[in-house]
């Protein structure tokens, strides 16, 4: 057992190292962020990889020649690029994609020289992995090209998209809190006489702070030592936090469910997925009478992970993951995911269950929870009007 006394001392300085950190961030005007203010925080393509793909191509922009690839390749360990050389592509086409052959797509970032080296970027945000993605990369100029997986914290492709492939081994793992932010630092260095650049690089870099839930670098060593100090408070607090945020996210699926349950209960057959204390957590809405068909509504995540950073959403959802005459006129986001709506923010609140001020806000705010329950079920309402009879009609001509 945790002494109490040492839980509650770790408790408030780690509130004095997050509370000073916002006050330098308020002090240096750094609270304004030009990709938060444009919604682009989370667009991979548009936002994450023109930008990085911006700064890792020699001909670029910034004007700074191959400084800023060559410290990528510093970062990566990697002596196979020759960067006097070196071409940056974003969105590289490597040919029509084929799943059963494994081959084909189009890589975010591609980085290739003269003598034939390359480098295969597949940058993961919030997007879902493609069926046979990363065994699709590695399959491409199998002997030269050294594939990596880059998402926010350094996680692991699905068993979908790597096969039987290793970590490691046949790809590598790369992550946005760890060797991009290592990265950017030394591009800000780098770039220190000119300030537009230097501070476009800085607001990215803050941008990749608020996103993988980080600090600068004072503040994370300080945290780090405070928690190293009392690691078996830390570990306790771990713990039991995952329990009581896990409670409170499962107590406001269960409402939208009963409420949902209320209101759709004539027209839909409605019943829980998997409880909030699991990775992908939904509430599953099935057409009356139609409740064998492979395709269904799907309203997730309570968990505050998974799909699109744990924002919760709803779509069409496939278990069988074949394609059909409704998919292949359906927007895709994975295999199994169609149509999805993200959900908007509510009432200036993230709606994402990962998010501390939101969990905060339910626990706290009894009136809150009721409001943000009625929006979600108005919201899933909305959206069930505007897509279940292109859903119901696709089945009947089935029949």
């Amino acid at each position: 057992m945790a002494n109490a006394e040492k839980l509650g001392y770790l408790l408030g300085h780690t509130k004095t190292i997050i509370d000073h950190q916002w006050e330098l961030k308020k002090a240096r005007g750094e609270t304004f962020n030009v990709f938060s203010v444009l919604s682009m925080e989370r667009c991979e393509n548009k936002s994450h990889s023109a930008f990085l793909a911006e700064l890792l191509n020699p001909k670029g922009s910034h004007l700074k020649g191959s400084i800023f690839l060559r410290h990528f390749l510093k970062v990566l360990k990697d002596k196979t690029i020759d960067y006097k050389t070196a071409q940056v592509k974003a969105e590289h086409y490597i040919g029509p994609r084929d799943d059963k052959a494994k081959t084909g797509g189009r890589i975010d970032i591609y980085i290739w020289d003269k003598k034939g080296s390359c480098i295969t970027i597949e940058n993961k945000i919030d997007a879902g992995d493609q069926n046979v993605q990363v065994e699709r990369y590695c399959n491409f100029r199998k002997d030269r090209n050294k594939v990596y997986y880059l998402t926010l914290k350094g996680g692991d492709p699905s068993s979908d998209s790597k096969g039987d492939l290793q970590s490691g081994t046949d790809f590598y793992i790369l992550s946005y809190r760890d060797q991009i932010q290592d990265w950017l630092e030394r591009c800000i260095k780098e770039a220190f006489d000119q300030p537009i650049l230097r501070e476009s690089i800085k607001q990215y870099k803050l941008l990749i702070q608020k996103l993988t839930s980080t600090m600068d670098k004072k503040h994370q060593q300080n945290l780090n030592e405070l928690m190293l100090k009392h690691i078996r408070e830390s570990s306790y607090i771990a713990e039991n936090f995952a329990k009581v945020s896990a409670a409170i996210k499962e107590h406001v699926r269960q409402s939208v469910l009963n409420k949902l349950k209320d209101r759709l209960n004539s027209n839909y057959t409605i019943y829980a997925g998997r409880p909030a204390n699991e990775r992908y957590s939904q509430i599953w809405i099935k057409l009356k009478g139609m409740e064998s068909r492979k395709m269904f509504f799907g309203l997730e995540s309570f968990s505050g992970q998974g799909h699109k950073g744990g924002a919760l959403f709803i779509g069409v959802h496939s278990s069988s993951g074949k394609k059909n005459d409704y998919t292949s006129k359906s927007e895709r986001f994975t295999n199994n995911w169609y149509n999805l709506k993200e959900l908007p923010n509510y009432d200036g609140n993230e709606l994402n269950f990962g998010n501390p001020d939101t969990l905060q806000k339910l626990h706290t705010n009894g009136k809150f929870k009721e409001e943000l329950v009625e929006y979600i079920v108005i919201e899933v309402e909305a959206y069930l009007d505007q897509h279940a009879e292109q859903l119901r009609a696709f089945f009947e001509t089935e029949n």
